[in-house]
């Protein structure tokens, strides 16, 4: 490679053709001081509307740059993005799903048109509605966090 550097772009140009591809979603297990979990209405789901915050990973974009895009774009709210939690793929094929737990930085300031409503909910207050991966990722999040923080 070293004495034919041409190769070695010949070769990044073949790895690319032969590549799986995928589509990468990121969502949120928000946290605020109170120990409440943030869920919002999409506007885009219409069987599990109230959900995690989150969003799709943009090309070269890393899953936590994406996962704080997001939550800026969507209701205006800093994040700290912590420790993964779960990578899911049992979904769609082709797809990824990566999941983070996150301390809110602020409160929620604006609602962009992709959401209906956002709102802080005890974990014991949970939506029966709430998509199966949500509550997974939520009680993850939650014993995560408690053994990050020593709290119960």
């Amino acid at each position: 490679m070293r004495r034919f550097p041409a190769l070695h772009s010949l070769l990044v140009v073949m790895v690319g053709l032969v590549s799986a591809r995928f589509t990468v979603g990121v969502t949120g297990v928000v946290l605020n001081q109170r120990g409440e979990v943030l869920l919002l209405e999409h506007v885009f789901r219409a069987r599990h509307p109230w959900g995690l915050p989150g969003g799709w990973v943009r090309r070269r974009e890393r899953p936590q740059d994406a996962l704080r895009r997001e939550l800026l774009e969507e209701v205006g709210l800093a994040v700290r993005v912590g420790p993964p939690l779960l990578l899911e793929l049992d979904g769609p094929p082709g797809h990824l799903e990566t999941n983070f737990l996150c301390t809110a930085e602020g409160e929620v300031n604006h609602l962009s048109g992709e959401v209906l409503a956002a709102r802080w909910v005890s974990p014991s207050d949970l939506p029966s509605e709430l998509y199966w991966l949500d509550r997974k990722v939520i009680r993850q999040g939650l014993t995560l966090h408690q053994r990050l923080t020593g709290e119960e």
